[in-house]
Order: C-alpha cells, then structure tokens, then sequence
C-alpha cells in the first residue's frame, strides 16, 4: 500500500524537524509491504533536510504537485505560463506587494519577512536566490497580501482572467498562492500512482488529496478539511507515530 504524508503540521511541528519516534516508524514501512511518499508545499530543497538521507529518497512532490523528486532525482516538473507570471511580477512590483518564487531548486523573493516560512528555506545553502525576472522555468509563486488585502480581489481577478494559473488564498497566512493550471498535489498523485493510497494530512491544500485517498487521516483540527478525513489525531509527534503503526498493520497485506 502507498502512504502519501504532508510535511508541515502532519509529521513536523516546528518546520525545522521531524520527531525521530515518526522517522523510525516511516522508516519500518517495507517491513509492511508498505511504500511512503511525501507531498508537501515545499520545495525539495526544503525537505531533504528535514527528512534525513534515508527518506529524502523516497518519492518527494514539491511545491504542491509542481514536481517530483525520485531517489534524489528530478522526474516531473510543471511551470508557470511565462508570460503569466511576467504578469503577476510586475503587478507585485507596482504596488510593493512581497513575493517569493520557486523553480525546481532556486528561487527568488521580495519583502521574504513576510512568509511565514522563510526560516525553512534553504536550510542547507543548495539553492541560489536569483533576480524573479531572471528565475528561469517558476512552478509556484506566493504573494503576501497581508499589507493589502484591499487589492485581493482586483489581483484575484487579474489572475483568473488568464485562465492558466490556479491560484488559492491561505485566509490565515494572508497569503496568495498561484501553481501551473490544474497542477495540484492530488492531480500529480493521480498521475504518478496507478494504485490505492492512505494520506495524512492538516490542511487546506490536502482536501483534494483526501478526497481521492482510499483512507486519509487529518492531524489537527483545521476546520475545512476535517468533512474530507476519515479519522482526526491530534498535533502530537507520539499519536502521529502510533496512528501510522497502526495503519501500517492494518492495512499489510491490502
């Protein structure tokens, strides 16, 4: 069976680690039959650390469904229409709105204090920060509205009008999402598995990857995804390990 798990407030807590009791039991899962995936908003970049040698081999998907790292290795990737994102560029620069950007490894930010995630970046000093105009190929652009949620609506507008980006608003970290046109961690896992999958997950990005899961599992209690999870635990390095022994023997042998 393929157990697919989100990063960020599902196996780690403080966005810098993951609980050695949870690593151990991910670590456990050939024992099972099992294979474990990770899909995570991150980039790559951003995991290996946080995931340790031995997992950051696993089957990695980055910048929610933007790509897809194997052993290492880059397999899949998709990008922003290049005009598109020229686009939205320039509107974050006329009107001083910050932004950070990812390609496959590097990547390019304004104003980065703003991103709640900023201290997760690059953690080992692999990537290069680069000019956005210059980024060759971007898969996935943040925007922080934060300082001016008035324009919200008239930037939303502007980016659906184009119809070939996709674009979702985090109501908590005041943030604008945009990722290539229907690229989504559920569409790349439908791409990429031919077979059922259990995910874990805790928020608002992992709705459309529970809803194609054959079992799925929220941490935490963000409220728009618990309709979607067939079982809830709560944010605790310990209940995490346990739940996915649990499921790892449950589920051996399907």
């Amino acid at each position: 069976m393929n157990f697919i798990f989100d990063l960020d407030g599902t196996l780690s807590f403080d966005r810098f680690s993951i609980d050695g009791k949870i690593k151990e039991v991910l670590l456990s899962a050939e024992d099972f039959g099992h294979e474990v995936s990770f899909a995570s908003a991150r980039s790559y970049r951003d995991c290996v650390d946080m995931l340790g040698d031995d997992l950051a081999q696993k089957r990695v998907i980055g910048l929610n469904g933007g790509l897809v790292y194997e052993e290492g290795q880059l397999i899949l990737e998709y990008n922003l229409d290049k005009e598109a994102y020229h686009d939205v560029l320039s509107y974050c620069q006329t009107y001083n709105l910050p932004y950070f950007v990812d390609n496959t490894f590097n990547y390019a930010s304004d104003n980065e204090e703003y991103f709640p995630f900023i201290e997760s970046v690059d953690p080992l000093n692999l990537a290069e920060k680069v000019p956005a105009d210059q980024l060759e190929h971007p898969i996935k652009m943040v925007i922080y509205m934060g300082n001016h949620e008035e324009l919200l609506a008239d930037l939303s507008y502007h980016i659906k009008s184009t119809d070939i980006i996709d674009l979702s608003y985090h109501e908590e970290e005041k943030c604008l999402y945009l990722n290539p046109c229907r690229v989504s961690k559920a569409s790349t896992i439908s791409e990429i598995f031919e077979e059922p999958f259990i995910a874990f997950g805790n928020d608002k990005n992992d709705i459309e990857m529970f809803k194609l899961a054959l079992y799925s599992i929220q941490i935490g209690g963000f409220t728009y995804l618990k309709p979607y999870a067939d079982e809830q635990v709560d944010a605790d390095s310990q209940l995490v390990a346990t739940k996915i022994a649990e499921l790892f023997q449950e589920f051996q042998g399907k």
